[in-house]
């Protein structure tokens, strides 16, 4: 009988086996091809020696069949040739099928980890030949990305496998950064996170304040004892426990002192003006309230008060390190109280001197007005309560008239005032 080959189909090549041959195969390979010279007319019966090792998938009755290797072990694979004339024959070739290898690959420690950290992976054996999915062929590597690693091994005897795979993922770190407003002493300093991360989210915040003093949120708040220059110090983790870290520098500082002078140190409703002095050290003026709805950024303003009262004047002021101060002093604006009530008046119509009226300071201020003539006799010839209103003397002769007039003033002080005016016609 012809001899029983083995084709091997990756190489392309045949393999010539005379009987009595052992191949050697590896455990789980499929579609081997094992073959005879064909006969035209003859057909061919193939059998296995030991059915569990090998399958046979298709072929048989054919010079060329295709196995299935199960599992390990060793059998005889037989052809029984029939001719066309019915004449038989046999061949028999050994098949030795050796286990594949089982790599197993593995780490130590958690397989989620934080960018910059590193991870190494280990075989659990040592193997003739050894590829990890990363191109690396040591028997463990450090691995710095996230990926699904694993290793593809040959042993002695030929036949490879692939191991297990690990699922390594490193979460992004973040990125700690983070803004400080105010940096005068006697003021709280506001610290505010600005830390960002790619995914996930910042979960807590630890601030070193530099004077042995600590706080945690993503906003917070500081009172300094002393000015000085401190180093604050922001570590931030994320949920997923990655971690990072800033520190800048903070330099508090003295606040300026502010002050003013004026004069006069009081004014009037006559004399309503008032010079005011900056007189702060370090600093300059950015703003001056007079308390009466006015104010200015002059440095040594002039102010002219509307209104008798009292007023808190206060001035806001501000040094190069948009440090503030501010200082306010209490000034008293009096009423000056004015009223003119002439002596005598001539009502002949000649326009001049003709109506007997008071002239007086602020006089449409008033609460209350009432003017009032008597005749010799207390009896009452004029009254008004308007304060553009005045007698003219009509129907009665020339003579001493009694005048009286009662107000409440502005600041709601009653004043009564009691004279006599000669008419003369």
């Amino acid at each position: 009988m012809k001899k029983l080959k083995y084709i091997l189909l990756f190489s392309l090549l045949q393999t010539f086996v005379s009987a009595q041959n052992v191949i050697r195969v590896c455990e789980g390979d499929t579609a081997q091809n094992f073959a005879v010279n064909p006969t035209l007319g003859s057909t061919y019966n193939w059998t296995l020696g030991t059915q569990s090792i090998a399958t046979i998938v298709s072929g048989n009755g054919s010079e060329h069949i295709l196995l299935d290797l199960n599992t390990s072990g060793v059998f005889w694979l037989h052809v029984q040739e029939t001719d066309s004339n019915l004449c038989s024959s046999k061949d028999s070739i050994l098949i030795e099928v050796f286990p594949k290898p089982n790599p197993f690959i593995y780490s130590i420690g958690n397989n989620t980890l934080c960018q910059e950290d590193s991870m190494t992976l280990f075989s659990d054996s040592v193997y003739n030949t050894l590829l990890w999915s990363n191109g690396l062929n040591s028997d463990s590597i450090k691995v710095y990305e996230s990926d699904s690693y694993y290793l593809t091994v040959t042993d002695t005897n030929g036949c490879s496998n692939i191991s297990n795979s690990i699922d390594v993922y490193f979460n992004p770190k973040p990125n700690a950064d983070f803004f400080i407003d105010g940096v005068c002493f006697e003021n709280k300093s506001i610290f505010t996170d600005f830390s960002t991360v790619s995914s996930g989210s910042i979960a807590s915040w630890l601030w070193d304040f530099g004077d042995g003093n600590y706080d945690t949120g993503p906003s917070v708040s500081h009172l300094y004892q002393h000015t000085d220059l401190f180093n604050i110090s922001l570590f931030v983790k994320t949920d997923a426990g990655c971690e990072d870290s800033l520190s800048k520098n903070l330099q508090i500082f003295h606040v300026p002192k502010a002050e003013f002078e004026f004069y006069p140190f009081s004014a009037s409703t006559l004399s309503p003006e008032i010079s005011f002095f900056n007189m702060s050290e370090n600093a300059l003026p950015i703003l001056w309230n007079f308390g009466d709805g006015r104010d200015t950024t002059i440095e040594n303003p002039i102010h002219v008060f509307s209104e008798p009262g009292n007023y808190e004047v206060k001035l806001y002021v501000s040094d190069t390190n948009n440090c503030f101060d501010s200082v306010s002093h209490n000034i008293t604006v009096y009423y000056d109280f004015i009223l003119y009530v002439p002596n005598s008046f001539t009502p002949n119509i000649d326009g001049n001197n003709d109506l007997f009226l008071p002239k007086g300071l602020r006089m449409e201020k008033y609460q209350s007005y009432e003017f009032t003539i008597f005749d010799r006799w207390g009896e009452e010839i004029f009254r008004t309560n308007k304060i553009s209103e005045g007698w003219n003397g009509e129907n009665v002769i020339s003579g001493k008239y009694t005048w009286v007039i009662i107000i409440t003033d502005e600041l709601g002080e009653l004043r009564k005032k009691v004279g006599e005016v000669m008419l003369i016609k």
